[in-house]
């Protein structure tokens, strides 16, 4: 007799509150509407929203404007959001931005800025969700990796350091909250079509000479499965670790990088 009813509730966050990241598009507005659909209070974050992006949003999601990487901003939002909704039980950590040049054309104020958003703004959004998570007894952080993290690719310097700092931030975490009932785990994507990985493909289309179907095939050509990952599988992938599914693991990177990156 199927049982359908069963694994709906292994994906159920009603009653949990997230905190999601750069979340105005790419894969932070896919991770805030999965966990919404998934029952989930969600707040949005981000340093700005514009109104397109807000249009891809679903409608229940609270936006909140937000910098990752000016501490007492991050303590006083999540402060906020304890105060409204009573706890802070769900962290993903997803913003971040790409910065490539060879090593010795490297704009070094671009690469602090890399390693300030995508690392440190990491860490001072975790070190301040971690004490209300512990208060609740319970807490789930999703850290947005990379499959770049575990690859030497050219020109990718800053952002590939910052991402395997991420990831190793997160076997670290994994192991010292797991007391704690805190799980820290971290999603390592390849290609996903995001406003910048649209724009990539355009460029190369027209680098290429060819249309826009061209220069997707260009990056998915690099890819085993021979295709780019959307926004949506990241978050069904988030809703995965923060359900009842995550509780099997803590400290991984999780491979979604269509077979370019095998963990």
């Amino acid at each position: 007799m199927k049982n359908l009813k069963r694994f709906e509730n292994l994906f159920d966050l009603s009653g949990h509150i997230a905190v999601v990241t750069g979340a105005a598009q790419g894969n932070g507005l896919g991770i805030a509407n999965a966990l919404y659909e998934a029952g989930a209070v969600v707040v949005a974050t981000d340093i700005s929203f514009k109104d397109e992006q807000e249009k891809k949003m679903m409608d229940g999601i609270v936006k909140m404007t937000m910098d990752v990487t000016k501490e007492e901003e991050v303590k006083r939002v999540f402060a906020e959001i304890v105060k409204q909704y009573g706890k802070l039980d769900i962290l993903c950590n997803n913003a971040g931005i790409i910065y490539k040049n060879l090593v010795e054309k490297l704009e070094i104020e671009r690469f602090e800025t890399v390693m300030d958003i995508n690392l440190i703004g990491t860490v001072i959004c975790t070190k301040h969700a971690v004490p209300y998570m512990k208060e609740a007894g319970w807490g789930r952080i999703v850290n947005i990796s990379s499959s770049q993290a575990f690859l030497a690719s050219e020109t990718y310097s800053a952002y590939s350091a910052s991402k395997a700092a991420v990831s190793h931030l997160t076997r670290i975490w994994g192991n010292e909250l797991v007391k704690d009932n805190i799980l820290v785990n971290a999603l390592c994507p390849c290609y996903v079509m995001t406003p910048m990985m649209v724009d990539s493909i355009s460029r190369k289309a027209e680098e290429l000479g060819t249309d826009t179907e061209g220069g997707y095939k260009y990056f998915a050509d690099m890819l085993p499965t021979h295709r780019l990952l959307e926004i949506e599988e990241i978050g069904n992938w988030a809703v995965v670790l923060c359900g009842e599914l995550g509780m099997a693991t803590t400290g991984s990177n999780i491979s979604i990088t269509c077979g370019q990156v095998q963990l």
